[in-house]
């Protein structure tokens, strides 16, 4: 799994999603199923600078974030007094006790780069949610995606946060990897007075999926899906699928 977010790269992270993702919305979206599917514990992995975190605090549902990164980390806890925050890998976790909903958000299921990285995930998610808990997370959907970056060789996002306005320029390319791989190099400049500085480049490489094979990913690892979700985002389409354990 990459390093991502490190460093100063969380503090720019966290300002330009700030005006990509409608947090309130993204809060809104993921309750509705647990709700639906009365949970009363959720873990949210990659839960970022804890932007959702502070939703969940507000409604004073018992919440749990996991990230990767412990500079993400460290904004988060600066959010959200009282809110438990781990460090962790998705691969391999374990938690004190069992929750009832487990979410994976912002696609954070993209960098799980090989099969054994999504089965070893499936395993740990399997083994920390209740029986009649639910998993919850999306995925960039190849068959979209990949004609998309092959039709847009430089995607530009800009965003404005706190009087700064940001620009991120991503170039995208398909690898010749045994899986849908896509090589993802990111430049982000702040605009000052018509002046565009670079501020930081990153580099890293995903994978994205068929939904067929996401199915099977769950089938064989023992969760059955209730729900598939076709979602828009802010910069494409994607899908949210919603699992339980089977029923023995």
């Amino acid at each position: 799994m990459a390093t991502l977010y490190h460093g100063k790269m969380a503090a720019i992270y966290d300002a330009m999603y700030q005006t990509f993702v409608d947090y309130d919305e993204e809060y809104e979206f993921y309750n509705s199923f647990i709700q639906e599917h009365n949970c009363k514990s959720i873990l949210e992995i990659g839960s970022g600078t804890g932007n959702l975190a502070k939703r969940f605090k507000e409604h004073h549902q018992d919440y749990t974030g996991l990230d990767y990164s412990e500079s993400m980390i460290a904004i988060a806890r600066e959010r959200n007094n009282n809110v438990t925050f781990i460090q962790g890998d998705m691969r391999d976790f374990n938690l004190e006790k069992q929750v009832d909903a487990i979410i994976i958000t912002g696609r954070s299921t993209s960098y799980l780069t090989t099969n054994e990285d999504i089965n070893e995930t499936l395993a740990s998610l399997f083994n920390n949610i209740s029986d009649e808990g639910i998993i919850a997370f999306d995925f960039i959907d190849a068959n979209r995606f990949i004609p998309y970056i092959n039709k847009n060789q430089k995607i530009i996002h800009q965003a404005q946060h706190e009087g700064i306005n940001y620009t991120r320029e991503s170039h995208w390319e398909t690898t010749t990897a045994d899986n849908f791989m896509v090589d993802w190099t990111a430049k982000y400049y702040t605009n000052l007075n018509g002046k565009k500085d670079l501020i930081a480049d990153d580099f890293s490489t995903v994978r994205v999926f068929t939904l067929n094979e996401i199915q099977l990913f769950l089938y064989i690892n023992n969760f059955e899906i209730i729900k598939t979700v076709d979602r828009k985002t802010y910069a494409y389409d994607t899908y949210v699928i919603v699992a339980q354990k089977k029923k023995s």
